[in-house]
């Protein structure tokens, strides 16, 4: 709970809610969907900032781009017809094993990636699918990758306006472990596959919640290239998550743990591809 706010603020335009918290960084937070500011304990929260009537919360097509805004809830972003348009079953399969149906009626995408979560699903499928975002800072708006977010100093956080994908013809699967159905992930996978008949042209393997913050495996991309889309590949694939496998150890499950299981789903999403397009 946040019991030391004072001040309250409901901006109307993505300049204004900057500009409030860059007025005072240190003692000011973004207010989302709430799921995360609601479990806030810090004492130095004096500031909230209501980003509700900004105007982010609608999903559009531009050219060959879906543009979210960073507002748009994670269960009204998976029934998007939309998404579904570009990505088919992928994100209303994936965001289902989100926590649960209430939180992702709160939880938003912008919600989702702002506090670079390591066990974040939404935050390992926007990677998987090459999602972009646009953010707004000191310069002015920009459109950088999930991954250079991650580095941006927290002195120097930028307002997250927009999710950006584009049409690039990827299939994609994504796997998830944990306790129980609406519990954080133990460590989740999302793979996405450009296939040329069934050779693998190009790949995207992420693995989340190792604990840290997901990423891409290369080693592992590199290594199924070319290669044809079948039980073999998704073997070799398996081994070479297992080889190149890098994570830690927290209450949740050890690093070995993990690097089974995720080593196992990346198999599992492999062949999940294969029975979808093949």
């Amino acid at each position: 709970m946040l019991v030391n706010v004072k001040e309250y603020f409901k901006p109307t335009t993505v300049q204004e809610a900057f500009e409030l918290f860059n007025e005072d960084r240190a003692h000011s937070v973004f207010l989302a969907g709430g799921t995360t500011v609601a479990l806030m304990k810090s004492s130095s929260i004096e500031r909230i900032i209501d980003l509700e009537n900004v105007g982010l919360d609608t999903i559009t097509e531009k050219d060959d781009n879906l543009i979210a805004g960073a507002m748009v809830t994670i269960e009204d972003f998976r029934r998007n017809e939309l998404v579904r348009k570009h990505f088919g079953d992928f994100f209303f399969n994936a965001f289902s094993k989100v926590a649960s149906w209430q939180l992702r009626n709160m939880a938003t995408l912008g919600g989702s990636v702002a506090p670079k979560l390591g066990w974040s699903d939404v935050t390992a499928c926007l990677i998987a699918s090459n999602a972009r975002l646009i953010v707004y800072d000191k310069q002015g708006f920009r459109n950088i990758s999930i991954d250079e977010f991650n580095h941006i100093p927290k002195a120097e956080k930028p307002l997250i306006t927009n999710i950006v994908f584009s049409g690039d013809g990827y299939s994609y699967s994504f796997k998830k472990f944990s306790k129980s159905t609406f519990d954080i992930a133990i460590i989740n996978v999302a793979v996405g596959l450009k296939l040329q008949g069934d050779i693998i042209e190009d790949a995207r393997i992420v693995i989340g919640s190792r604990p840290q913050f997901p990423e891409r495996f290369s080693p592992v991309e590199k290594g199924i290239r070319g290669l044809k889309l079948d039980n073999t590949t998704a073997s070799i694939a398996r081994n070479l998550t297992f080889e190149n496998y890098e994570g830690g150890s927290n209450l949740m499950g050890s690093a070995e743990y993990r690097q089974h299981l995720a080593s196992i789903f990346v198999e599992r999403a492999l062949l999940d591809i294969k029975e979808m397009v093949l």
